[in-house]
């Protein structure tokens, strides 16, 4: 052995240690692209047979988008996996493979990582087709050797500059889609994101940036920038520290710990679990309360007729803080978004009782009465059985909080 390459010397170990990680992240890529490749297959696959996953009294109208949902479910649940995050590798594949061909090849072959992948299929959305050849050719070099950072800033400014549309006519279509969403974090913290134009950006990163430097130089302040930025940003929104507007806010509020009895953290809808003096305040500002009478054991709702088919707003208040999202494993969709569905349908002699009852969001709703997807929920259990039309059997996924 050469002794230069010795796996005595610290050199020689980097020098393996780096190889061995390059092969690694390759074999990642390699991995990734097949998944996205499988993922594509599947849901043509679907279009194309529509009867493996639609009963065949459904196989008329709009019978393809009913299999590629199903199909989508399916997948979602056996990898563990949102059925939107499905959507998007498959959405990836087809994608890179129509309108980006020699960057997809490189891509299989482990030469491109996911995330610069990811980033050339997105920039193809609203690009004429007449300029996929030029955008392919000249994004590989990049793909293949750039971080995804500088790849995204170098990526972008190639399409602009190939892109045949007028930028002013590209960004009105593009502000129709302008919105804002949140997104919970730990620690009873969360992120708010916005799409909005960026001049429109740039005007309130500027106003909140100069009210939070006026604060940092007052003598007594001793937040950061960073900390005055956000504050500022609440102000805004929120009105300033008075005169602030009274929001209806869904929170479940145990008595117990009112009580100064009990460990049990209220529960905030669409949060999850908060601190009990957050919840004595926002409780103290509420303009008003919905009362559910629930049972004190086992927190089951009580006064419910079980021979009344439509369920109340206050019964689904309570699957909005028992369950939190649809029934559906692997489905983050709200319960507040969601339909109360019969396990047994009523028409079988299914009761509108909580053991036969479940929060279904439109999707999945739809998948269970008019696809091959089953649901069953057995005597005494508190979780519902889910079976995709290719076999697969899962359980519902238990309440998070």
């Amino acid at each position: 052995m050469d002794p230069f390459f010795s796996p005595a010397l610290p050199t020689t170990r980097a020098v393996f240690g780096m190889a061995e990680a390059e092969v690694a992240q390759r074999t990642i890529w390699r991995a990734t692209a097949e998944l996205f490749r499988a993922a594509d297959a599947v849901l043509r696959d679907a279009v194309l047979h529509p009867e493996v996953y639609v009963d065949e009294r459904y196989l008329r109208g709009d019978v393809t988008e009913f299999a590629v949902r199903a199909a989508v479910a399916d997948l979602a649940v056996r990898l563990n996996l949102a059925g939107s995050t499905v959507r998007d590798y498959a959405h990836v594949a087809a994608t890179l493979r129509e309108r980006l061909p020699t960057l997809w090849a490189w891509f299989r072959e482990g030469e491109v990582s996911p995330q610069n992948a990811r980033a050339a299929a997105e920039l193809t959305v609203e690009l004429p087709a007449e300029c996929w050849a030029a955008f392919d050719e000249q994004l590989l070099g990049p793909a293949r050797t750039l971080a995804p950072a500088r790849f995204r800033v170098r990526a972008r400014a190639l399409r602009e500059k190939l892109h045949t549309i007028p930028l002013a006519e590209r960004k009105a279509a593009a502000a129709l889609q302008r919105r804002v969403w949140s997104e919970p974090d730990r620690d009873g913290m969360g992120w708010l994101h916005a799409y909005l134009p960026n001049e429109t950006i740039a005007l309130v990163t500027t106003k909140v940036d100069a009210q939070a430097f006026d604060l940092f130089r007052e003598e007594d302040e001793s937040r950061t920038m960073a900390q005055l930025r956000a504050d500022v940003l609440s102000d805004v929104l929120l009105g300033g520290t008075t005169g602030r507007p009274r929001i209806a806010l869904a929170l479940t509020v145990p008595v117990l710990a009112l009580l100064g009895h009990g460990d049990e953290l209220p529960k905030l809808e669409g949060v999850g679990p908060i601190d009990l003096d957050t919840a004595r305040r926002l409780a103290a500002d509420a303009p008003s309360f919905t009362r559910l009478l629930t049972d004190p054991v086992s927190g089951s709702v009580l006064q419910l007729d079980p021979n009344q088919y439509r369920t109340t707003a206050a019964l689904k208040r309570w699957f909005s803080t028992r369950h939190a999202t649809c029934d559906h494993p692997g489905c983050g969709r709200p319960v507040a978004n969601c339909d109360l569905d019969h396990i047994t349908a009523w028409a079988d002699g299914g009761k509108t009782t909580i053991q036969n009852l479940a929060p279904l969001c439109r999707l999945h709703h739809g998948l269970k009465h008019q696809t091959r997807w089953q649901v069953d929920r057995p005597p005494g259990a508190e979780l519902s059985v889910w079976a995709s039309p290719t076999g697969h059997v899962r359980e519902s996924d238990p309440p998070p909080f």
